[in-house]
């Protein structure tokens, strides 16, 4: 039997399974059906309204809106790319590496070749489809705005699909390679190298601005060359978004509707050497690396066996039974925070998507000094400012549902064993949302002062903004630990696999609504800077902003409390222990 046949196989198989899960999810679970589609047919209205009126609003720039059109096509498609391949690679080693399928796999008259290619693209069709269904908005708006015919949506697609293909590959080859000849103390040191370098690449390039604007001042025309120069690498002729999103522009005039097969034919030549490259490394590499995985594995966990004993010993001797943080907390709670701590350092998927999120929000506000010279009225410094937090409250609320969401279904069936700990559950729903929130919370703080500092907002202005990101990552990281405890998953090991459940969609609604509703409240409260472009440092004492004061109090305490509520009288209840 061929390597192609067996993947026919597996693919059957699971073709198969996903049938028989949706309709016995769509036949029980019709409010979660009913949600989850209402959620997607509203992002795409809402997302193809917000991108037309974007696009229409830089393309009637004038000079430069069509070129500023183009280069904004440009770094979407870049951007995906980048994120493809990050999320194929991270899919890709909970799938083939932390996931007990793939051992059980191993032990069938199936190729390494053939498991390797199936699971390879389990990552790609898992990852690939949320980004299309991103991206399909933005076509249809960007084909309207230049008024095309049919045939550019399906030249599109057809050019789509190499893309995809040789975004997975680079993402499947990159793992492969990494788990096969990296540790993963060499692992961390190549990712914070290439943090060093692209904060270093920052500061620099903020140095650069800022001598470029005294020596020159600074006018419209160099602040459209600056935002160009910072786009190059989106435009690089070497990139496959470049090649996809030239062939995309061209196929939109008028005079290139039938040319223009040269990044075509790249893509599809790519694809194709993407393809043999995998299935190269599901020969020679996979095993070896998935053996290699183990090894670490069981290694770590013998030397980790040891340091717990070792450590144990010496802190029973000096401080008999006594966890640290254990006097403020106490041994239940400090003992199981520091579970949690280890368990989240240990798993690099979790760790590196954190880092990646939270150190892209501090680049992105450190590089609002820049706009310092362009915002010269309080209108528009306080747009920027109310956008940013908007901006680090949403990146908050995908970070909350992606790691806290699911932290009590990680527990999984040795629930038991807490069960019967002296630490009673509902104290266990307690400590994650205190721990989430703090870890969370205190980052997306610091974070906003670098951005009311870089902007020069002042002092108070700047402890405006940081309170109320407090707030709204206390309420957020309570809608992911509450909903989390109400709609579990306790058979299932992939955290990404839970998230996808009707609770983890629930969560990522409510946690969008939440923060639509408070940044409403919070406009409305200082609406005096938007309608008379002046500041009033004292609007804190105006009768007008004491019900928005009070709303925005209202909304955190609800939102706070009514998830833990009820999630701490369902363990009291001890409903949940019913399903171990």
């Amino acid at each position: 039997m061929s390597t192609f046949q067996q993947w026919l196989i597996l693919y059957r198989v699971h073709l198969k399974m996903l049938r028989v899960k949706t309709m016995l999810s769509a036949s029980r679970s019709r409010l979660m059906t009913l949600t989850i589609v209402v959620f997607l047919l509203t992002y795409v209205v809402a997302g193809y309204w917000l991108f037309s009126e974007g696009l229409e609003f830089v393309a009637n720039l004038p000079a430069a809106g069509g070129l500023l059109t183009d280069r904004l096509i440009n770094v979407m498609f870049f951007c995906f790319m980048m994120m493809l391949v990050f999320s194929v690679a991270v899919t890709g080693y909970i799938s083939l590496y932390r996931n007990r399928d793939t051992a059980w796999l191993l032990t069938l008259p199936i190729s390494h070749r053939a498991i390797f290619l199936w699971k390879s693209f389990e990552a790609a069709v898992f990852s690939s489809w949320g980004l299309v269904f991103i991206l399909a908005p933005l076509l249809v708006a960007f084909a309207q705005l230049r008024d095309v015919t049919p045939y550019f949506f399906i030249k599109t697609a057809l050019a789509l699909i190499p893309f995809l293909i040789v975004a997975s590959a680079v993402g499947s080859l990159l793992l492969v390679f990494a788990a096969r000849w990296l540790s993963r103390k060499q692992l961390a040191i190549v990712t914070v190298f290439i943090l060093a370098v692209l904060v270093g690449s920052a500061i620099r390039s903020g140095i650069e601005d800022r001598e470029e604007v005294k020596d020159t001042g600074l006018s419209a025309a160099l602040t459209f060359q600056r935002v160009l120069k910072h786009t190059n690498i989106a435009v690089n002729r070497g990139m496959p978004s470049t090649w996809l999103a030239s062939s995309v522009i061209d196929w939109t005039r008028p005079y290139r509707h039938f040319g223009g097969l040269l990044y075509p034919a790249l893509l599809i030549s790519n694809a194709l050497m993407g393809m043999v490259l995998i299935s190269w490394a599901g020969r020679w590499w996979f095993y070896d690396s998935w053996n290699r995985s183990i090894q670490h594995s069981a290694g770590n966990a013998l030397r980790q066996a040891g340091r717990s004993t070792t450590s144990s010993e010496q802190v029973s001797r000096d401080f008999p039974g006594v966890p640290p943080f254990s006097w403020l907390v106490g041994r239940s709670i400090a003992s199981i925070s520091r579970k949690d701590l280890f368990t989240f350092f240990r798993e690099p998927a979790q760790w590196v998507q954190f880092t990646l999120v939270f150190g892209l929000l501090a680049i992105y506000s450190s590089g609002l000094r820049q706009m310092n010279g362009e915002l010269n009225q309080p209108r528009e410094l306080y747009l920027v400012a109310y956008l940013n937090l908007a901006v680090c409250a949403l990146a908050l609320s995908t970070l909350t549902t992606r790691f806290v969401f699911p932290q009590f279904s990680l527990e999984g069936r040795r629930l038991w064993i807490l069960a019967m700990s002296p630490l009673r559950l509902p104290n266990i729903v307690t400590q994650k949302f205190v721990g989430s929130t703090l870890c969370s919370g205190l980052i997306v703080m610091f974070i906003l002062l670098i951005g009311g500092y870089n902007l020069q907002l002042g002092l108070a202005d700047s402890l405006f903004f940081t309170i109320a990101i407090a707030m709204l990552a206390v309420g957020l990281n309570a809608l992911a630990v509450g909903l989390g405890v109400l709609f579990p998953n306790l058979e299932e090991s992939n955290a990404a696999k839970i998230v996808s459940g009707f609770g983890g969609t629930l969560c990522l609604v409510s946690s969008f609504i939440f923060i639509l509703a408070f940044m409403l409240l919070l406009v409305q409260m200082r609406w005096e800077v938007f309608k008379t472009d002046k500041l009033d440092p004292a609007w804190y004492a105006r009768p007008e902003a004491l019900p928005g004061l009070v709303a925005i109090a209202t909304l955190t305490f609800l939102v706070t409390a009514v998830p833990l509520f009820f999630s701490r009288k369902k363990l009291k209840r001890l409903e949940i222990l019913s399903i171990l």
